[in-house]
């Protein structure tokens, strides 16, 4: 546990830098903000949209989210409750992942296989293209520098 807290805090100061000549667009918030506990265990999410059809290889039809920040990065809840495979081409942003609920396993073009569960931390670079597959039920939450989420968010809706 304290490794993981070490970790999560070690990304949020490197994201933290790595954004610097964002802080003038978005001024840091007066206060630490405490993620909720009721979000990260999946209660009190808002459903969104399904991603488009061409992108949905299989499920993906109820989903939910939380966003928990905003700021040089967003942090957000996302969950799947009835799983399946997204087709990813040229993934527009680089994302950190913590694995809060169920497994993922990300099959990339060239041939590797990576399959994450309950406590997992990875990052899906941008550039990334192949196959996400997510179980029932499977609940992450995500980090992604803000401008690039906002440049490349409209290829999923």
């Amino acid at each position: 546990m304290r490794f993981m807290q070490l970790s999560l805090g070690l990304l949020l100061a490197i994201l933290t830098l790595g954004a610097a000549p964002l802080a003038a667009e978005a001024p840091a918030p007066s206060k630490v903000v405490s993620l909720p506990r009721e979000a990260l265990e999946g209660r009190g999410l808002q459903a969104i949209a399904p991603y488009r059809k061409e992108l949905t290889l299989a499920g993906m039809q109820q989903l939910s989210a939380q966003e928990l920040f905003s700021g040089a990065f967003v942090v957000n809840v996302w969950e799947s409750q009835d799983g399946g495979t997204l087709l990813l081409r040229d993934y527009p942003f680089d994302q950190y992942v913590h694995v809060l609920a169920g497994t993922t396993t990300l099959d990339s073009d060239d041939g590797i296989s990576s399959t994450f569960g309950v406590g997992d931390h990875f990052v899906l670079p941008r550039g990334f293209s192949g196959k996400w597959t997510v179980s029932k039920g499977f609940r992450q939450v995500l980090i992604i520098e803000s401008t690039s989420l906002a440049a490349g968010i409209g290829r999923f809706e």
